[in-house]
Parts: C-alpha cells; structure tokens; sequence
C-alpha cells in the first residue's frame, strides 16, 4: 500500500512517493538519472543524458495546446541530505518515507526532498497524462544544492525553446523573475600538533538552521560564529588548548551543529564549565523569540588527540569570530529583499589544516566580489590562504516578461487573485541556464513547502492541489 495514495493530486503524489525510494543526495543522481531515462523509454519519448546525469525529456504537444509555442520545464533531481542527531537514516542508501500530518507530507527526522522533488513530480505526471499541452522540453538537473553543477554543465545544443517555467518556487501564488548570484570560499590555515592529550568535546547544537539564502534574514544562530564566540573566551580566560574543530555540512546550509575538542594544560575545566553555564543562559536570552533549543555542552573524551599551541587555537578561534556571516545590505529597490549576505557554512579540521567553507550571494556581481575582498582580508590577517570558485550568475528580473504577463493572466483567472512578483535571495538555476542559453524568458514557481534543507521539511497538500489546478489550466492555455 502506497502511503501517499489517497491524497490528491494522485497522480504527483504517486510520482513524488516513487522518486522519494530513490536515494539521490547530492552528487550521487545515477540512480534517479536511470529512473528517468527508463521512464522515457517506456513512454517512446525522446531523451538526452549528460555526463553529470542531467536528462532532458522531449514530448510532442497534445490536445488544444498541440500548436502552441514550446515551453521548458524544469526541476533539479537532487535533494540536501539532512537528518536529526538521532536519525540513523542514511541518505545515500535509504528511500524517505513521508508522513501525511493534517495539510502536510512530511518526514520528521530527515529532509523531505519536496525541494525539488515536487518539481520533478509535477513533470512526470505531466509526461504520463493524457493532458493538453504545447511542446514540452523536460529539463531535470543535476547537484543543485551544492553549486548548480547540472545547470552549469547544460548543453545549450538541448534546449530549442526559448520559454522556461522553473518549479523550484516554495510559495504559492508567488511568481519568482529574480535571483541572486554566488560564490564559494575557501579558507585554509596550516596547524602544528604536540602529542597527544587528553580532551574535552565541547558541543553547540539545537539551532534552527534553514536555507542560507532564502532564511538568511530571518538572524538565526550560526553554529560555527557561537563556538568560535566560546572558544576564544576560553582560550583568553582559561589557558585552553583547540584539538579539534568541525560543523556545518552543506554551504547553502545554516549550521545548525559545530564541535570542538579542547584540552586544559592545567587540568582544571571546572571554572571553564562555570563560564559555559553563565554563557548559555546569555546567548539563550540573546536568541530569544528566534532560536528555542540551543544546547551547549562539554563532556569527557578520551580522545587523545594532538592539541595546537595556544597561539594557533586562539588564531582560529579569533578567525570564526572576526568572519563575516549574514546580511551585508538590504536591495534599496525591492522592498524586504536582501540583496548580498554570506553564510559561514562550514569548518574542519586535519592533521595538517584548518578550513573554512563560506558562501558570499548577491545579484551584483561587484557586490559579490567586494565582500570577498573583505573576507580575504581577515584570511590574510589570521595567516589563511583564500580561493575562490562555484561563481554563478544573478538572474536579472525583466518586469517586461511577455511569459509573466501572460502567466499573471491566467493565475488571476482560476485562482480570482493576483500572483505576488518578486526576486529572491537565493541561487536559482535560471541565472545559469539563461546565460548558458541566451534570449530565455522565465519565471519560477511552485506550491507551497516549508522548512527547506532541514528535517522536517514538509509540503502541503491543499497547496498542491490548487497549484496542479492552475498548472494544469496553463499549460492548455499558455499561447
């Protein structure tokens, strides 16, 4: 029995269950490649793959729309691989298992993968329907959610239509024409062990986390900037030794977790164990109203690792302080939109180096490298290499749309309202295809999905089934 069965719209509910069998975490999209190719074989439709697993699938149009301009469509396959600290699910193995809570699919412990597999979905249903449409051409990407690799590599040769309907979208009733360009960074800080010593595992977790573009602004903690908050406290005030620092997973992922191995020359931790008590009530009050379960904890390990000198620990922990994370500056054009930020997004640590991950966006691409030039500064006073790489476009808003003029009509007929119009702060694929492609009219959209790229993401089931209405009435009607 098909847990998703009995909701509608059954027929992408039905695909949204069977793609969420196939495990298809970020980089490893093989398998749902396969799926995909097998799908339109089965349905004598013309396919193309990549080498990096993007597929496109053709269908001729049907219907009344049979005559009416080509359209592209478009989704990515893979999905962040989140999951709780109790979850013993393994993304790269096990199929999700959704849940049906009153309006919402969700899986509790892990990501839902409804970003952006409602997209794929709703693509599939459409090539195995018998609904009215013009020419479609089927576009499913690949590794978006670690730097648009799908998009990057596309084949301009694919795609003859110059109309695009991204569904990467979460609200519904929401037109997106907008995104933010990116840059990734890379820090890097060689490190001199002693022998090895025993240690402590200082531990922050419980945070939100969220999306570092689209839930940027919403001042969550960041992991990472309250352990470096910490370790330099403790490094300053109780002579601590660093052995050992990690958090973070994803660079378009707030962290949510970071961790520190530390070690106390003078074998007294107990004043420091006060100070972590004092500072937990403090950042607590700080986050109040924003951030309810951030637990910090120091526990015996009897690791027996290498600690640094205190000059190199305190180095690092002076680094996580003094790096930027955040909004930079707000659009002074669109009203509530951010227009550059950088999230801290990941640190780890070897034998040999110290590293740090972040992730500066905005749609300005001076504004992308400035904030990049700061951050090398700060590198460059703490003794850090920097590079960069994965830069990808904005995608610029055209308000002069003909594809969002005519969508705007056409939502406004079946829905009795208006679409909101808007740009986001967030990587979407847009901006790469349409700079790959050239003379591209597009827009995103989609139904409505919360908690993106963090257990418990969930998609609502009224929201689906407004939205396949309306998708439905445009592409029989989109001319």
């Amino acid at each position: 029995m098909r847990i998703l069965e009995n909701i509608e719209p059954k027929e992408v509910w039905y695909w949204f269950e069977e793609i969420s069998r196939i495990p298809r975490p970020s980089g490893e999209e093989e398998k749902i490649a396969d799926f995909l190719v097998e799908f339109a074989r089965k349905r004598n439709l013309e396919y193309s793959r990549d080498d990096v697993n993007n597929v496109l699938i053709r269908a001729a149009g049907s219907g009344r729309a049979a005559d009416n301009p080509g359209l592209v469509l478009q989704a990515h396959v893979d999905i962040v691989p989140e999951k709780t600290d109790e979850s013993t699910h393994d993304h790269s193995v096990d199929p999700i298992i959704p849940v049906i809570r009153g309006d919402w699919v969700i899986s509790p412990d892990t990501t839902l993968g409804a970003d952006n597999g409602i997209g794929v979905a709703l693509m599939l249903a459409v090539l195995d329907s018998q609904c009215a449409h013009p020419p479609l051409e089927c576009l499913f990407t690949t590794d978006e959610e670690r730097g648009l690799t799908g998009a990057d590599n596309l084949k301009p040769e694919w795609i003859n239509f110059r109309r695009l309907i991204n569904l990467d979208s979460e609200d519904e009733g929401v037109f997106t024409i907008g995104g933010a360009g990116g840059m990734d960074i890379h820090l890097s800080m060689p490190v001199v062990r002693s022998g090895p010593v025993d240690c402590y595992s200082l531990e922050i977790s419980g945070l939100k986390g969220g999306h570092s573009g689209m839930e940027i602004d919403k001042n969550r903690g960041n992991a990472i900037r309250i352990l470096g908050r910490i370790l330099r406290k403790l490094c300053m005030d109780y002579n601590c030794r660093i052995a050992g620092v990690s958090g973070g997973t994803k660079r378009n992922a707030i962290p949510r977790n970071a961790s520190a191995l530390i070690h106390f020359p003078d074998d007294d931790s107990d004043p420091a164990k006060e100070y972590l008590n004092r500072v937990s009530e403090e950042i607590a009050l700080e986050y109040s109203g924003i951030e309810d379960g951030i637990l910090i904890r120091m526990e015996n390990e009897s690791a027996g690792i290498g600690a640094l000198d205190y000059e190199s620990g305190l180095r690092i922990a002076d680094l996580l302080l003094a790096l930027p994370h955040g909004v930079e500056k707000n659009s002074g054009v669109i009203k509530g939109l951010v227009e550059t930020s950088v999230n801290m997004a990941i640190v780890s640590m070897s034998d040999e180096e110290f590293n740090v991950e972040l992730t500066v966006r905005s749609p300005l691409a001076s504004a992308k490298k400035a904030l990049g030039e700061r951050i090398a500064a700060v590198a460059g006073l703490s003794g850090c290499s920097f590079s960069t790489g994965g830069s990808y476009p904005g995608w610029i808003p055209d308000s002069n749309s003909i594809l969002l003029k005519k969508l705007i009509g056409i939502y406004t007929e079946i829905s009795g309202r208006k679409p909101e119009v808007e740009s986001v702060h967030a990587g979407l694929e847009c901006g790469i295809i349409g700079e790959r492609i050239g003379n591209m009219d597009m827009i995103s959209m989609g139904p409505d999905i919360r908690d993106v790229h963090v257990p418990g993401e969930r998609a609502s089931i009224s929201s689906l089934q407004r939205f396949w209405k309306f998708f439905l009435f445009a592409l029989e009607t989109l001319d």
